[in-house]
């Protein structure tokens, strides 16, 4: 008996398409969520860091004679300044000095408690930086580093620790802005992400997100929002990292940046001394000990700047351009006899080396000089910019659901007038 069955035709079943599975919700929700966490530490730190750019011109504009010596003569030997400053308190022991003489600029030195024999912790001091006259040895001026807050002399100091760890004590601001930046670096290519365009061609569509095209309020902070951060994507994210380096060095980036190149770690790199070691060997047998060695490695730039560590028991001798991170060779000589136990020469070692000692003089501009300085500044009020025009934008969206949302469940008669 034949089959009343309609043939089924062989062949593969055809696919049912899957729905796609679209990542952008997330990703606004993770740049919502971080730049809102963000928004306001990143704006102090931007208006912060526009000042610290020219931290020491502010200074000097608003402290004259901290900086203008008047005694003539030759110079005082780093020893002896050490000495001029630690007769003011017997409680001090300098620590550092710089070196460059000019003639009418005062000399930086900076000290720190000695250890209490009570207890083993430094002593708390009432003042720690010293702008000090090279030839007479006169303090012209001191303060304590960080002290709160806009007075003349507390003011660039103030500002560079609030910026650093928004002034709060020991490791925990330190820490807490390091994730500050990493949040800010991970959210910097989320909102890069969020630009692209759903459609192709891809960079004719991606064109538009790079304009500022205004109108309404909320479009225009929306294009600049975006459009700034697009155009100078790179920048930021550069600050980002380095943000990161400033004040997590040790805890994330030289780990991180170990797993593609050797980080040579320096001389003070270990655990600190169980005691604060204080100096046994002078400033100037230690300046003398480094000029030698410099000599025999061939270093051609004078002495700037010279230090010593009770943490670790050891010297750092700096030669060339203070103002200069990429120009200034540094020795490192032991504290109980200055022999040489190390150096670090910019340029020179491991690709890891490089990019660490590339940190510094690319957060503060210092790497291009004048012109880099100029641009870091410029950077922090765009960071400011895009913080504000961030939280404007969520602000003025979330009105607008709440708006649609409350529009949404009246009733028909109310809602149609």
């Amino acid at each position: 008996m034949a089959s009343s069955a309609v043939p089924v035709p062989e062949g593969p079943t055809p696919a049912v398409p899957r729905p796609r599975v679209s990542l952008r919700p997330g990703l606004v929700w993770v740049h919502r969520v971080a730049g809102l966490t963000t928004a306001l530490f990143l704006l102090l730190a931007g208006l912060t860091g526009s000042l610290l750019a020219f931290h020491e011109e502010i200074d000097r504009a608003l402290n004259p004679t901290a900086y203008d010596a008047t005694a003539r003569g030759l110079p005082l030997s780093p020893e002896a300044l050490a000495r001029a400053v630690e007769a003011g308190d017997p409680r001090r022991q300098v620590w550092y000095i710089t070196l460059e003489r000019q003639e009418g600029h005062a000399a930086l030195v900076v000290a720190m408690g000695k250890a209490d024999p009570a207890t083993g912790a430094p002593y708390a001091l009432t003042s720690d930086w010293f702008n000090v006259d090279p030839v007479s040895g006169a303090v012209l001026a001191e303060r304590l580093w960080g002290e709160c807050c806009f007075g003349p002399l507390n003011f660039i100091p103030f500002i560079y620790e609030f910026h650093h760890n928004l002034s709060l004590p020991g490791a925990i601001g330190v820490v807490f802005m390091g994730v500050v930046a990493i949040i800010w670096l991970v959210d910097g290519f989320v909102g890069l992400a969020l630009t692209f365009p759903r459609g192709r061609p891809f960079l004719a569509k991606w064109r538009p997100a790079f304009r500022i095209k205004g109108g309404s309020t909320f479009r225009l902070n929306l294009d600049l929002h975006r459009a700034a951060g697009l155009w100078l994507f790179v920048f930021l994210i550069l600050i980002a990292i380095t943000s990161v380096s400033m004040n997590l060095r040790s805890e994330v980036v030289e780990p991180v940046v170990g797993l593609f190149s050797k980080v040579t770690p320096p001389p003070f790199s270990g655990p600190p001394l169980a005691q604060l070691r204080e100096r046994t060997v002078s400033y100037d047998a230690a300046l003398n000990a480094g000029l030698r060695e410099a000599e025999d490695r061939g270093w051609r730039g004078p002495p700037s700047e010279i230090f010593y560590s009770p943490q670790y028991g050891i010297f750092g001798v700096a030669f060339g351009d203070h103002d200069d991170p990429m120009g200034a060779n540094w020795l490192y000589l032991s504290g109980d006899q200055a022999t040489p136990i190390g150096a670090m020469v910019p340029g020179a070692g491991t690709a890891g080396d490089i990019f660490m000692q590339l940190q510094f003089p690319i957060h503060s501009g210092r790497i291009l000089g004048l012109p880099g300085r100029i641009l870091i500044a410029a950077m922090g009020g765009l960071i400011a910019m895009l913080s504000v025009t961030g939280v404007a934008v969520w602000w003025m969206k979330r009105k607008g659901r709440k708006g649609r949302a409350a529009k949404a469940g009246r009733p028909k008669a109310v809602a149609a007038e």
